[in-house]
């Protein structure tokens, strides 16, 4: 589904185009991204056991670190002015195990001078909800809305994501409505949600997961 925006993305900036893959894991899409007309990628991720599996990988495939550079920080640390600004930004199976999804998107959207590529697990909800708004009997009805879904610290193992969730944390899950619209907020134009084919895994056939796309 993102292979094409994102080729469109590179082949329009350049032979110096550039992808900045937020939250990692071990590289994989990094590694498409390269494939895909990226010049150089930068992979950031908040563990550092998938930081050393993706550097493991990088050097086992023998990508040069100038092609692939991979650090361990948290998204909301980054900065331009560390890292440059990126002609494609990913936040593929990120935002939906944060508490703060929003500003993670207003970070995303800070580094990206092209496109916005967002993936997410979305709520099977999309009937607006009625909200109390500062008054007995006045109500607003939402289109936009999100769950709260509780993510056990890592060290649960029991009962933690240890690939995916992070120190015990109220992940944030918005539907398709919540999720375009938190695009717009942080900043992006044109933002559109990707068709699913029909012959892709059923989450996003059904709608229960997706991709947004939302441009600088």
């Amino acid at each position: 589904m993102i292979e094409p925006i994102v080729r469109q993305a590179l082949a329009a900036a350049g032979p110096e185009a550039r992808v900045l893959d937020l939250g990692c894991n071990e590289g994989w899409f990094a590694h498409r991204a390269l494939d895909w007309g990226a010049a150089c990628v930068v992979g950031i991720d908040i563990r550092d056991v998938n930081i050393r599996r993706a550097l493991l990988l990088r050097d086992h495939f023998g990508i040069s670190p100038a092609r692939l550079q991979l650090a361990r920080t948290s998204v909301y640390e980054l900065t331009a002015d560390q890292f440059g600004t990126f002609d494609v930004v990913l936040a593929l199976g990120l935002i939906y195990h944060l508490e703060n999804p929003i500003g993670a998107l207003r970070v995303a959207r800070a580094m990206s001078r092209g496109a916005v590529v967002v993936e997410a697990q979305l709520t099977a909800h999309d009937d607006p909800i009625s909200v109390g708004w500062g008054e007995t009997g006045v109500f607003k009805e939402a289109r936009a809305h999100w769950a709260a879904i509780f993510e056990p610290a890592e060290e649960q193992e029991d009962d933690g994501n240890l690939l995916s969730s992070f120190g015990g944390v109220i992940s944030l899950v918005p539907n398709r409505a919540a999720l375009l619209q938190a695009l717009e907020v942080a900043g992006c134009r044109d933002v559109r949600m990707l068709d699913a084919p029909t012959h892709l895994n059923r989450q996003y056939v059904e709608g229960h997961r997706g991709v947004a796309v939302g441009w600088a």
